[in-house]
């Protein structure tokens, strides 16, 4: 369910002109309950198109820095290794991190727009959030401790 939520607020987010990075972090925030303001999502903005080069994907690059927000609440079993999993996780599912190369691997009729780019970082928003099935949600400590912090 909240990966299906997850997608749906990235795609949304893509169509209204937030960046892919942007995109998936706020996704994040969004069903988790985690903040993510205004100065995350402005350095987000320089992530997009593979930092504006077409290198790391924007998308991973999102998904990256909402795993490490998300830990701040939220103790992944993983730990550090959940970094290298999800950039293997996000490589097998698009055969690449690097955005040139995942857009040179787009057929005609996707690389007209970015519905492709709203696709791909829609199934990242999901990815992410099934990383944490089953593990508590820390939604309430997440507000709590942000307020904290944020003092």
């Amino acid at each position: 369910m909240l990966e299906q939520q997850a997608s749906q607020i990235a795609r949304e987010e893509m169509n209204s002109g937030s960046n892919c990075c942007q995109s998936v972090l706020v996704a994040a925030g969004k069903v988790w309950n985690m903040p993510v303001g205004d100065d995350i999502l402005a350095a987000a903005k320089m992530f997009g198109g593979g930092m504006g080069s077409g290198c790391t994907c924007g998308a991973l690059a999102g998904m990256v820095m909402a795993a490490g927000i998300r830990e701040q609440y939220c103790q992944h079993p993983r730990g550090s290794q959940l970094v290298q999993d999800l950039h293997d996780q996000f490589k097998e599912e698009f055969g690449a991190t690097c955005c040139r190369v995942i857009k040179k691997k787009r057929s005609v009729i996707e690389k007209i727009g970015n519905k492709a780019c709203v696709e791909l970082t829609g199934k990242t928003a999901a990815l992410l959030v099934r990383q944490w099935e089953g593990i508590d949600d820390g939604a309430e400590t997440a507000s709590v401790n942000y307020h904290t912090h944020a003092k």
